[in-house]
């Protein structure tokens, strides 16, 4: 008889090109042999280099997605993408939490889209975030989410919100270290440099780093060997073909 594989959720955007979102996820979970369940937060207009029109779902919908499957099935890990704002982000943490106060929950922090649509102006909101980073795994920004949410300097940022939860600081956009990411957890760092000189780029990258994250920690994973295996895989995606839209594998 076949091992039942762990249960994960996506709670993110639907993006019709499947290149971002709770579509990719999916995607991602289904190549990492978990099964994923999908939780839509927002409906977008868009394509791989073009970003129209969003709507947000009212967070009453997005519960009463997740309760049906919350009460049948043990999640062992959850992805947060796109999210209305703070207010809705705690409600589905604590509502997840009720139901399996161990589950692992990742937090990707989308602020704005590639192709530079504005979801969130969450600069200086540290006093109003520590709550909700008290209930996280993970977070995974980037260096420009980074340091728009905490500072300039993103490195003493990540290790102060370290002491709530981890921290995984992409470096795609690290100028300094381009595609060095650090996984920072109290004291102590990690350095994850990138495995390849050149990289093509891809929409919706950081959806499948943090997707992958969450199904390596779902399968047993500690978490600096799940955001080192995730990182690998994210390259490998990345480098899938030229295009914007990668291939999972």
């Amino acid at each position: 008889m076949p091992i039942e594989r762990p249960y994960v959720l996506s709670i993110a955007g639907f993006d019709p090109s499947a290149g971002a979102g709770v579509l990719s996820d999916l995607k991602c979970f289904e190549q990492h042999k978990v099964y994923g369940f999908g939780i839509c937060t927002a409906l977008t207009v868009q394509s791989d280099t073009d970003f129209l029109q969003n709507q947000w779902l009212p967070k009453e919908q997005i519960m009463a997605q997740l309760t049906p499957l919350l009460n049948k099935f043990p999640i062992a890990a959850c992805k947060i993408g796109l999210i209305q704002n703070l207010d809705t982000l705690f409600a589905i943490i604590t509502y997840i939490r009720s139901f399996n106060p161990d589950v692992k929950i990742i937090l990707d922090p989308i602020l704005r889209a590639t192709a530079g649509f504005e979801f969130h102006n969450w600069s200086n909101v540290l006093s109003q975030f520590i709550p909700v980073l008290k209930q996280l795994t993970l977070i995974t920004p980037n260096e420009n989410e980074m340091r728009e949410m905490g500072g300039i300097d993103t490195q003493l940022v990540a290790r102060q919100w370290a002491m709530y939860c981890a921290v995984l600081l992409k470096g795609g956009h690290n100028v300094k270290e381009p595609g060095t990411d650090y996984l920072v957890e109290q004291d102590n760092v990690l350095a994850f440099p990138p495995m390849f000189s050149a990289i093509h780029q891809k929409h919706g990258s950081g959806c499948v780093l943090s997707s992958s994250i969450v199904a390596r920690l779902a399968l047993g994973h500690p978490l600096a060997e799940a955001c080192k295996l995730a990182k690998t895989y994210t390259e490998h995606f990345l480098n899938s073909n030229t295009s914007l839209l990668g291939y999972h594998s």
